[in-house]
């Protein structure tokens, strides 16, 4: 072999044994984890939701079109309906997709107050409660 290849190994093998003895134990249950602590030391927490959720909003911003399509949707008046649903989603979608990006740049901001969202979230990203299941037939 030569003498790069030896040199290499070497490497490796001193590299996995100083790395096995620096390593940390890892916490004991019950017990925060360091990325945990310092998150809530310097409360983090709150500023990426506030990041995931500006990121969502950008992102996310068009989908107001299609959910004001059906919303706005009228039967006895397709055409007025289908317009007037396209103007509100576009305007509305212009509107998510701005404050999407104003609170992704300024995620590391607690404003609005204590990062509150500014807009309600998406009936898209809601939680819905579980289905229950149908109740069998009485025998």
């Amino acid at each position: 072999m030569t003498l790069v290849r030896w040199l290499i190994i070497a490497g490796c093998v001193l590299g996995a044994g100083v790395s096995a003895g620096w390593a940390d134990e890892p916490p004991a249950a019950g017990q925060p984890d360091r990325v945990d602590e310092v998150m809530g030391r310097y409360n983090l927490h709150p500023a990426f939701v506030k990041l995931g959720r500006g990121l969502s909003n950008a992102f996310g911003g068009w989908l107001e079109i299609p959910l004001n399509f059906h919303q706005r949707y009228s039967m006895s008046d397709t055409a007025g309906s289908l317009f007037t649903g396209a103007a509100y989603g576009l305007f509305k979608g212009l509107v998510r997709t701005g404050v999407g990006a104003y609170e992704t740049v300024t995620f590391f901001l607690p404003y609005p107050e204590d990062f509150a969202p500014i807009l309600p979230t998406l009936p898209y990203f809601q939680r819905e409660p579980k289905e229950r299941p149908l109740p069998r037939a009485s025998e």
